[in-house]
C-alpha cells in the first residue's frame, strides 16, 4: 500500500510539473505574439481635440489645428471630418450615449477662435459611418530608406552677393495640399513653421518615433543645432537639424560635416541625417561617397526631401 501511494504521488507530481511547464510555455508564446503584433513605433499622430460636447442631435468637436490666414483646404477639411468620426467612435466605446446624435460638427482654430469647417451627417441616429481608410492612411513607406535618391535642385544656388540672410523656410518650401493638411492637423502652421517644425512634423507623420534630448554637436558655429534620435522598423537614426542664423555664413562649413561623421562613428546608430537650410559645400558629395550611412539634406535638397514623403 505504501509503494502504491508513493507511485501515485510521483505520478501526480509529474503531471503537476508538466502542467506548469505547459502554462509557462503558453504564456511565453502569448507574450511573444503580443510583442510581435504591437509596433514599437507609434501610428501616425492624430489631430488633438480641445473641446467636445453633445447638444441635442449634434456632437461638436474642436481641433487644436491652426488655420492661419488662408481658407481651409479640401484635404484638411476631409481629414478633420474623418478624425472627428473616429474621435466620437472612441468616446462611444468609452460609454458615451449617441442614441439621438445625427450630426458631428467639425471646427479648427482661426487664431484663438474656433471656426466651423464642416458637418458630418450620420446615416442614422447614433450610427457612425465607416472609417475613412483612404484618408486616415497609416504610414506604409519609409522616406529615409530612399533618402539617397533625393537630388539637389539646380535652381537653388548659393547667393553671389555678400548677404548672410536667407529666406525663411516657410516662404521657400512648397507643400502639396495633403502635406499642408497633415502638418496642420498635428499643430504645425506652414505659414510660420521653422525648419525643425517642418522636419519633425514630416517624420512623425511618417511613423517615426522621435526622441528629444539627444546630446552632442553643441559647438557648431553659424546655426542652431538640435540633435534627435529616430526609430522605426528596428532601425535607429541620428538626426541633426541645423538652422541658419542671420549674420552667419550661408554655406555649411566642412568642419560641421566632419564632426557629424565622427558622431556617427562613435554611436551605435544605423544611420545619420543632417538637415539644414544652409547651402552645401562641395566636400559634402565626397563625404557621402565615403560613408553611405551619412546623408545631408541641404538647402538645395530640401524641396525634394519634403516631396519624398509622399503624404496623401
Amino acid at each position: 500500500m505504501t509503494v502504491a501511494v508513493a507511485i501515485l504521488v510521483v505520478i501526480i507530481a509529474i503531471v503537476f510539473v508538466g502542467l506548469i511547464a505547459y502554462f509557462l510555455r503558453s504564456a511565453g508564446e502569448s507574450a511573444q505574439r503580443s510583442v510581435g503584433d504591437s509596433s514599437p513605433v507609434p501610428r501616425r499622430p492624430v489631430p488633438i481635440v480641445t473641446e467636445f460636447h453633445v447638444k441635442g442631435d449634434t456632437a461638436s468637436t474642436v481641433f487644436a489645428v491652426p488655420l492661419g490666414d488662408a481658407e481651409a483646404g479640401e484635404h484638411l477639411v476631409d481629414l478633420l471630418c474623418a478624425a472627428a468620426v473616429e474621435y466620437v467612435r472612441d468616446r462611444r466605446s468609452e460609454g458615451l450615449p449617441l442614441d439621438g446624435v445625427l450630426h458631428i460638427e467639425v471646427s479648427a482654430m482661426r487664431g484663438a477662435t474656433p471656426e466651423l469647417l464642416g458637418t458630418v451627417d450620420l446615416p442614422d441616429a447614433g450610427v457612425l459611418p465607416d472609417r475613412e481608410e483612404k484618408i486616415l492612411v497609416e504610414p506604409s513607406h519609409d522616406p529615409i530608406a530612399a533618402v539617397h535618391d533625393v537630388i539637389a535642385d539646380t535652381t537653388v544656388v548659393v547667393q553671389t552677393d555678400s548677404t548672410t540672410s536667407l529666406e525663411p523656410i516657410a516662404q521657400t518650401i512648397q507643400l502639396s495640399g495633403p502635406t499642408d493638411a497633415h502638418l496642420r492637423s498635428i499643430g504645425v502652421d506652414p505659414e510660420t513653421m521653422s525648419l525643425e517644425d517642418l522636419v519633425l512634423g514630416l517624420l512623425r507623420l511618417s511613423g517615426y518615433d522621435v526622441h528629444v534630448g539627444r546630446t552632442g554637436m553643441s559647438d557648431i558655429q553659424g546655426g542652431r543645432a538640435d540633435v534627435f534620435g529616430l526609430t522605426r522598423d528596428g532601425k535607429s537614426t541620428i538626426l541633426l537639424i541645423l538652422s541658419h542664423d542671420d549674420g552667419s555664413h550661408p554655406e555649411l562649413d566642412d568642419s560641421v560635416l566632419a564632426k557629424f561623421a565622427i558622431a556617427l562613428a562613435q554611436s551605435s546608430d544605423d544611420q545619420a541625417i543632417l538637415v539644414t537650410d544652409k547651402y552645401s559645400p562641395y566636400s559634402m558629395y565626397e563625404r557621402e561617397k565615403r560613408d553611405p550611412r551619412c546623408t545631408y539634406i541641404t538647402r538645395e535638397r530640401l524641396q525634394a526631401f519634403v516631396d519624398s514623403f509622399g503624404l496623401t
